[in-house]
């Protein structure tokens, strides 16, 4: 079996908790009618708990027929849609992980993916040939329709007994942005999302009776929380489709009259949302929760939502990265922030307290913990820690090192790299990155990725990539250059982009690309990227 590092522990209790896709099958035996998925973008089918379990597991065995082996990697290259959730189910059931593989990445980019995961199956939609991206690895179609089953065009061989799965099996590998110019796959157990699950449900007041959306992509870790989320506690939930979620009207739409309860946020995006409800006077009386994640919140898009819907949505503010599974803090926001712009806390920074089960040290750069007030950097421990990084060891050991805690027992952390203060009382606020990483739409996006992949470029001479914010406001990357002697800057412009639409996801493409005559230098002779960002500006 595939993983990533074996240094989780052997804690009876986590023998014996329970997998995420049994979690689904104990709602489905307790309420096997209860809407499950909700279908949109067909005639507004609603499938049951039964009719998923039945579909997933006859994909389940689909997969076990081509995969006996416990553990394996299955690759999910399909487009975004309800029958994304079936083929989730049934890879875990198989016995097996998932890995998101995007169709709108650039082909170079998924093949890595595909490679570097060691996958032994593909699942696509029908009539997608996988054979550039997936070079070798077979390919299983699944239908649309998650009440239809699988659609399979090779062999039906019955498939082979179910295979035994524990917490501590991997259950998703999910690429992120990676610093040496490669994503990086992180591996994360069931254990690491049942914990999450049982954390938020101290947070949280999340019943049968609501109704989820699953607003982002599959290869978002945004969506484990949302899918599980919902299915975990016997919710509707509502595979959001792509051109709904890129258009605030459409999704405020889907809002209002699907009585959606409960709604996941990337700040960014909730604004345009918040605007397009001030704009129609439309409210939305049966949302309950908005929870906000990847970014600083916008208290004004905030402001404006209320002005439409008063005070019945509650607001949280969650902090958390992929190597933690999703979530790692909480806080709910309060009638004092709507009324608050900056300050000390800043209540669009302050990230509240660490979830049930989850620790959160701030740590100096000698290794201490941090004082009340000062800054420093964000280790976190806990059950929700993944494995690590796939085929990557030494970067494992790295970013999960053991630290002695105050109680003199030595735990495995995570080293987040964001920088945080903890107050007085217990609260954590905010305070950027260490290094050079950026948040673009809630995407975690290392600066050194996009300019490994630019540098190849030919004709240029030297390039940084630095955060900045466009004329509205919102955070994009810029990408700055010289060009090499005699090399037109228009023509090396037009390289540019292509190379980075070519290579690179959309939300890793730099917004600007601008051409200077010499990028200025720090006292150590290298590129100053804060001087870059402040002559864009014009400070």
């Amino acid at each position: 079996m595939p993983t990533a590092t074996d240094d989780h522990g052997d804690e009876p209790a986590r023998a014996t908790a329970p997998c995420l896709h049994d979690l689904f099958t104990d709602r489905a035996l307790r309420e096997p009618d209860a809407p499950a998925l909700i279908d949109v973008e067909g005639p507004g089918r609603i499938v049951s708990y039964r009719e998923l379990a039945r579909t997933s597991d006859r994909l389940a065995a689909a997969i076990r027929a081509r995969m006996p082996e416990r553990g394996g990697r299955v690759g999910l290259y399909l487009r975004r849609g309800p029958h994304v959730v079936t083929a989730i189910l049934a890879v875990l059931k198989a016995g097996c992980s998932y890995v998101p593989l995007d169709p709108g990445y650039p082909e170079d980019r998924v093949r890595f993916m595909a490679e570097d995961s060691g996958l032994g199956l593909v699942l696509t939609d029908p009539g997608t040939r996988t054979g550039t991206v997936a070079p070798g690895v077979p390919a299983l179609e699944v239908t649309h329709s998650p009440s239809d089953g699988p659609g399979i065009t090779t062999g039906t061989a019955p498939a082979p007994p179910a295979v035994p799965v524990t917490a501590e099996d991997p259950a998703y590998v999910i690429y992120t942005s990676g610093s040496s110019g490669r994503p990086k796959g992180v591996e994360v157990p069931h254990r690491a999302v049942t914990t999450l699950l049982r954390a938020c449900d101290e947070v949280f007041d999340l019943t049968s009776d609501d109704v989820w959306t699953m607003f982002h992509s599959h290869c978002f870790d945004f969506s484990v929380w949302e899918m599980w989320g919902a299915l975990s506690h016997g919710a509707a939930l509502i595979v959001v489709p792509t051109d709904v979620a890129r258009s605030p009207e459409s999704a405020l739409n889907l809002i209002v009259e699907q009585g959606v309860t409960v709604l996941n946020q990337v700040p960014s995006v909730f604004r345009y949302l918040s605007r397009a409800a001030l704009a129609d006077q439309e409210p939305a009386p049966a949302l309950r929760y908005v929870i906000f994640g990847g970014e600083s919140v916008d208290i004004q898009a905030v402001r404006d939502w209320r002005t439409v819907n008063g005070t019945a949505t509650a607001f949280v503010n969650m902090y958390g990265v992929t190597e933690a599974t999703v979530f790692s803090t909480f806080r709910h926001l309060t009638e004092a922030d709507f009324r608050t712009d900056g300050g000390s806390p800043d209540p669009a920074r302050t990230i509240g307290r660490p979830l049930p089960g989850t620790t959160a040290v701030v740590v100096a750069e000698d290794g201490t913990p941090a004082t009340s007030g000062s800054i420093g950097e964000l280790w976190l421990s806990g059950d929700q820690l993944a494995n690590g990084y796939v085929g990557r060891p030494d970067l494992t050991a790295r970013r999960y090192p053991q630290r002695t805690g105050e109680d003199g027992i030595p735990r495995r952390h995570y080293r987040s790299g964001d920088l945080a203060v903890r107050h007085q009382d217990g609260t954590l606020e905010f305070a950027g990155r260490a290094d050079d990483q950026v948040k673009i739409n809630g995407y975690r996006v290392e600066a050194g990725e996009v300019e490994t992949v630019l540098r190849a470029t030919e004709g240029l001479g030297e390039l940084v990539v630095v955060p900045v914010d466009s004329r509205i406001g919102e955070r994009m990357l810029a990408a700055c250059y010289t060009a090499a002697p005699g090399v037109p800057p228009e023509e090396l412009t037009t390289h540019l982009i292509r190379r980075a639409r070519g290579q690179l996801p959309s939300f890793m493409v730099p917004g600007r690309f601008v051409h200077l005559a010499t990028l200025p230098l720090n006292a150590s002779g290298k590129i100053d990227r804060r001087a870059v960002a402040d002559q864009l500006t014009g400070r």
